[in-house]
């Protein structure tokens, strides 16, 4: 009998082994997580598990198809209450188009971005193009070209090493929103699919390995940030790496609260398309906003007689404001501000007993 190798068994044997090993990340002990952010570290596994295999197996950059990066169950890279988000995978040499037609969000918008076709985290951001950027029809319809070589309205340049593009779309109110219809196509017609061969299906886990391996390192976030105390407000960087945007500025804080504790978050904002404040857990997944309030934005706070805002975080409700901990002893507080006219001044943080 032949005896027969495959080099996706040994790509397989290489991912289990870090899968095996991948909750050395969260119980180690300069993390110092709680318990349940020990818990959320072991079903964040399987949240990535589930994005690995849409993302690397199932999505080719010859073609294209755009895939949700979260809903309410399944989160991960820092997902916001208030947004909605898609992936594929694309390749610098090739020409696409992306069409849709937008109704009533705040804020839409398509990144890509440049590093090694592997799996790891970005390089850079080689293009971003918002609302802003975009001539719409009356009716919201678009089109948009990704090229190499763009010459019109509505073309942008793709840069050669260009290997993903993510789109962002946010709404004040997302529940009574009308999310756009988007679609992507590679402008060159391409053969039939064959079936995959064992090269290439490697090649494949092989990546997903990789991703799967690199948002572990990112996640959990670093505990060097503050208890109950924000950072400063920072920009993101074209170049710093990572899945940001630079419409973005970012604001971070750890909380750490009991039963009859609150934080009470003050700040002013610069003008913006949109601003929002909300909880993650440890692995920069949103908590639970099926069942709490654990989000608030530019549209529904309610401003001080002076213009600013104060929003509360607590286990029980407050009169205004309020953020839900969702069961949360322990957690991240995160703020973002979309296209801001100027860097916001960092939040105070007072901390209070009911």
């Amino acid at each position: 009998m032949s005896t027969y190798t495959f080099e996706s068994r040994q790509a397989l044997d290489e991912f289990l082994e870090i899968i095996r090993n991948a909750d050395r990340t969260f119980l180690d002990p300069e993390k110092e997580l709680d318990r349940q952010g020990k818990v959320d570290g072991y079903q964040h596994i399987f949240h990535l598990l589930q994005v690995a295999v849409d993302f690397y197996l199932h999505n080719d950059p010859l073609r294209p198809r755009l895939m949700p990066l979260a809903d309410g169950k399944r989160k991960l890279y820092g997902d916001n209450v208030d947004a909605v988000y898609y992936f594929t995978q694309v390749r610098g040499d090739q020409e696409y188009v992306v069409s849709g037609q937008r109704f009533d969000s705040c804020y839409l918008s398509f990144c890509l971005y440049g590093g090694d076709p592997n799996g790891e985290l970005a390089d850079r951001v080689t293009l971003n193009v918002n609302h802003r950027d975009i001539a719409f029809e009356d009716d919201g319809s678009f089109e948009i070209r990704l090229t190499p070589n763009p010459n019109g309205t509505n073309e942008f340049p793709i840069d050669p090493d260009s290997v993903t593009l993510f789109t962002r779309e946010y709404f004040f109110d997302r529940a009574a929103s009308r999310e756009s219809t988007l679609g992507i196509r590679n402008a060159s017609p391409q053969p039939a699919t064959l079936p995959l061969g064992d090269v290439e299906l490697a090649r494949r886990i092989r990546t997903m390995a990789m991703f799967f391996q690199c948002t572990t390192w990112i996640a959990p976030l670093p505990v060097e940030f503050p208890i109950n105390e924000f950072c400063p407000p920072f920009e993101f960087d074209a170049e710093q790496g990572g899945w940001g945007t630079v419409d973005n500025i970012y604001c971070f804080s750890r909380f750490r609260l009991e039963e009859d504790q609150y934080l009470k978050i003050t700040f002013r904002s610069p003008e913006a398309c949109y601003w929002g404040l909300q909880t993650w857990n440890y692995l920069m997944q949103s908590t639970n906003y099926a069942d709490f309030p654990v989000c608030i934005n530019k549209a529904n706070a309610v401003a001080e007689d002076d213009g600013s805002y104060a929003i509360y975080l607590s286990h029980r409700p407050a009169p205004r404001n309020w953020i839900s901990t969702a069961g949360y002893r322990e957690g991240v507080l995160f703020a973002r501000w979309l296209l801001a006219e100027a860097l916001p001044e960092t939040p105070e943080v007072e901390l209070g007993n009911w």
